[in-house]
């Protein structure tokens, strides 16, 4: 276990929520800094200590970093990430943080055409030149992304619908990113600069569809949607243009098959264990994707 406490930022996310649960396994001591009064009460309720913070009121920073050593950094992708964080870290170094563990994005990179990338590049950039220990995280994308975004139009229409053409990703559970950031924090020091975090196997979004259409029992086919129509549909449903041509842009990265489409083997050698595969998450969450003509409903 490490020494001191950690403070883990992004709690509420699926990366955050997954790391909450790895340390209390680990019993490391640790606090989650939130901005909600809900947020607040919801982990208080579950024994675990909170400190109010908010990334865009600086002055929230001190107490959240009062008597923290090591940080699990993770901001909501926004234009203005560089500034707050930067002023976060000025706080970091003020209360002594030993250590900040990151999260970033495979690609990562400050001259990135994806904005999200760029975003996250130059992040990681200022965090080495603050002088912080670091270690950055570079996850593929998110299984769990695949549930909320896409189950609803398997259940409805049979159909995966995203602008990524044959894009190979190897997509990665939030649980396996989660056990490798906790066990970064429990021994810090330990590791290296950088981690790039992805499933066992690369994978088409026409080669999920195959594997839903296993789960399934039913065909699941993949529509490659123009770059257009997939940023009209996401601003449409109330997303901002900023983060839709961030993820738009970030398929390109993946379409170009080259270094984000490898899979590494950092689960396993971090944690001990193979990271979760695509057909494991599938049939976790096979309810998302099923019809309501697929629902069986029995009666007592």
């Amino acid at each position: 276990m490490g020494d001191g406490m950690i403070l883990v930022t992004g709690a509420t996310g699926k990366v955050g929520k997954e790391l909450v649960n790895d340390l209390r396994a680990r019993k490391c001591d640790f606090k989650v800094m939130v901005r909600s009064k809900e947020a607040e009460k919801a982990f208080e309720s579950r024994g675990i200590k909170v400190a109010h913070g908010d990334f865009e009121r600086p002055a929230s920073y001190a107490e959240a970093l009062t008597g923290i050593q090591q940080v699990f950094l993770l901001t909501t992708p926004h234009p203005d990430c560089p500034k707050l964080e930067r002023e976060f870290l000025k706080a970091c170094k003020t209360k002594g943080v030993q250590h900040v563990v990151r999260l970033s994005a495979i690609g990562a990179n400050p001259w990135s055409s994806s904005v999200l990338l760029s975003c996250h590049g130059r992040c990681e950039a200022q965090l080495e030149e603050s002088g912080l220990a670091c270690t950055v995280l570079r996850p593929s994308m998110f299984m769990q992304n695949l549930a909320p975004f896409m189950g609803p139009t398997v259940a409805k229409e049979s159909t995966l619908y995203a602008p990524a053409g044959a894009a190979l990703m190897p997509c990665v559970d939030t649980r396996d990113i989660a056990a490798v950031a906790g066990t970064l924090l429990a021994m810090p020091g330990s590791g290296y600069p950088v981690y790039e975090i992805t499933g066992p196997e690369a994978i088409t979004y026409t080669g999920i569809a195959e594997r839903l259409s296993l789960a399934l029992g039913r065909r699941i086919a993949y529509v490659d949607v123009p770059d257009g129509a997939a940023l009209n549909s996401m601003v449409g449903m109330g997303m901002s243009p900023w983060m839709a041509e961030g993820l738009v842009t970030l398929y390109h990265t993946f379409k170009e098959n080259g270094h984000s489409a490898l899979t590494f083997d950092t689960v396993e050698r971090v944690t001990g264990r193979a990271p979760r595969t695509i057909d494991a998450y599938i049939q976790e969450n096979l309810a998302a994707f099923r019809s309501t003509s697929q629902v069986k409903v029995t009666h007592s």
